[in-house]
């Protein structure tokens, strides 16, 4: 028989347990669902809370065709989720812009509502904008079944999808051909991809082929054949409208053994072997970046040679590096043994100096034509008086030597700079390339300008004759027979262009200007009489 001291003590336990209980039958959300002392009669108090949103904060990539999905944690009095479906203007519970809300995006129709009045979708009247950040926000004006108000929230935003590959007008040509005696390559499969997304090219029968309709970004190109070792290539586009010619890409046999890679650096004013430059190797034609390929690390010797043993056959992007140049780079293409891989380097130039590095293989005589804007313009033909032509015609009464090297081929102005002058030099003028056992007269050919003049007097312009070429006419053979490229110094950084497979003995490179950069021209014509027309071009 239990006594009254004991019945108290249990009816005590009894209201305290269902205390617990009671307490610890609500929602563990942070804004969850109603308490069961709700349920009870107690007021809602909580506002609603987002659970889920499409497309999700800080995304991108998202489609131009979205529809906006928001799911709450609770059940929404549907009649005060609105949004604007007549104009632009930002009203609504619901509103989309991309401008901070100076303006919103107009809705097809009101949102519908799905998932026990928990979900609304949402859909743009048009499509978005590309490579827009678009930002969503809810009012306060939004209310749970109870008419608890929802605390107002604006999004960082979601960013649309950016066609890389149809929204711009850049362009990306080339060439393939056969390592083994450099002649054209046909449908060699040309991979291109940018943020995951990937095309295909085939090259033709003469080994071309064209990448249209990009925009700027780096691109990395990817070469496959059947029976050939596959390759890639990177490639910058600074624009959406540049058009550039990337290296020719030599496909390499299959069957293809490793190698020494053997060459010699040199001073492109100077033609002096430059000892001591680190050589190293990446994968791949044009690749700047990333790891080199482990164990494989020279120097030059005091005659400025140096060898690279046992290279995986391969296409590799050579770098040439040391303390006082500025660092060089050329592609070279393994395949057994391969000598002649050499290069020239430039001393670290003063700001706003710039040097042109013409460089090819064999024995005939290419040469360098410099246009330059000064005020004693004249595109008839040149001599040595002619202020906006350097060539090897130039020919002044005195020798200067500005860079170290004394040239009479020159030109000194002094109406912006008169201290020091402003000289555009031609430090190297030869008459052979690369040459195997090349003695003297072996390239480059080396430009350099002093001061760079402002873009407000106008751009330079570089061009590449082949002098042994002259009245060639349409019969001339392509000058990237000749493994020909142009190097640029400039800013401590050095440029790379590649002549394009086209028939011409004149190649006209590029222009530049100090605001506008490099502008690649690519263009390849005939001058039928003399060399001292190139600048009509």
């Amino acid at each position: 028989m239990f006594s009254p001291k004991k019945t108290t003590l249990y009816f005590i336990t009894a209201l305290t347990l269902s205390a617990i209980f009671l307490s610890t039958c609500s929602e563990t959300s942070e804004y969850g669902d109603a308490s069961d002392y709700e349920k009870l009669g107690a007021a809602d108090t909580i506002s609603p809370t987002i659970s889920s949103l499409s497309p999700t904060d800080n995304s991108s990539d998202v489609a131009v065709t979205t529809t906006i999905a928001v799911t709450f944690n609770e059940e929404i009095s549907t009649g005060t989720v609105t949004t604007n479906t007549s104009d632009t203007t930002c009203s609504g519970s619901f509103q989309l812009s991309s401008d901070n809300f100076s303006s919103c995006i107009k809705m097809s129709a009101a949102p519908t509502v799905s998932n026990d009045d928990k979900t609304f979708t949402l859909t743009p009247a048009d499509s978005l904008n590309n490579r827009t950040t678009y930002q969503i926000k809810f009012t306060a004006s939004v209310k749970d079944a109870n008419g608890v108000a929802f605390e107002s929230y604006t999004t960082n935003g979601f960013i649309t999808y950016y066609d890389r590959f149809t929204s711009g007008s850049g362009i990306i040509s080339g060439t393939t051909v056969k390592q083994s005696d450099s002649t054209a390559l046909e449908n060699v499969s040309v991979q291109y991809n940018v943020g995951g997304y990937t095309k295909t090219v085939t090259s033709d029968s003469n080994g071309d082929y064209g990448i249209y309709a990009l925009t700027e970004g780096d691109y990395t190109l990817t070469y496959s054949l059947t029976n050939y070792q596959g390759s890639t290539q990177s490639a910058s586009l600074a624009s959406d409208t540049d058009n550039i010619t990337v290296a020719t890409l030599s496909m390499l046999s299959s069957s293809c053994s490793s190698g020494n890679i053997t060459g010699t650096v040199s001073d492109a004013v100077s033609g002096s072997a430059i000892s001591g430059v680190t050589i190293s190797i990446r994968s791949g034609l044009n690749n700047r970046t990333g790891s080199t390929v482990s164990g494989q690390t020279a120097s030059t010797d005091s005659s400025g040679d140096y060898t690279l043993s046992s290279v995986d056959a391969a296409n590799y992007t050579v770098e040439a590096s040391k303390t006082g140049y500025i660092t060089s780079y050329f592609n070279s293409s393994v395949c057994g043994n391969v000598s002649n891989q050499n290069t020239n380097m430039s001393e670290t130039l003063p700001s706003g100096a710039m040097r042109i590095v013409l460089t090819w293989n064999g024995t005939e005589d290419f040469d360098s034509h410099l246009e330059i804007p000064v005020s004693d313009d004249n595109d008839t033909q040149s001599n040595s008086a002619d202020g906006t032509h350097l060539w090897y015609g130039t020919n002044q009464a005195s020798s200067v030597s500005y860079t170290g090297v004394a040239t009479s081929d020159y030109h000194v102005y002094t109406d912006l700079y008169s201290s020091p002058q402003d000289y555009v030099t031609l430090d190297q003028d030869n008459t052979d390339g690369i040459v195997a056992g090349c003695s003297s007269g072996c390239g480059p050919e080396t430009v350099t300008i002093s001061k760079v003049r402002d873009s407000t007097n106008g751009s330079y312009r570089f061009h590449v004759m082949a002098y042994d070429r002259l009245n060639a006419g349409s019969s001339s053979t392509h000058l990237a027979d000749n493994g020909t490229y142009v190097q640029v110094f400039y800013e401590d950084n050095s440029y790379n262009f590649y002549v394009p497979n086209r028939v011409g003995n004149l190649w006209t490179v590029f222009d530049f200007d100090n605001v506008s950069g490099f502008t690649q021209i690519n263009t390849m014509s005939n001058e039928a009489s003399t060399d001292s027309n190139v600048d009509n071009y």
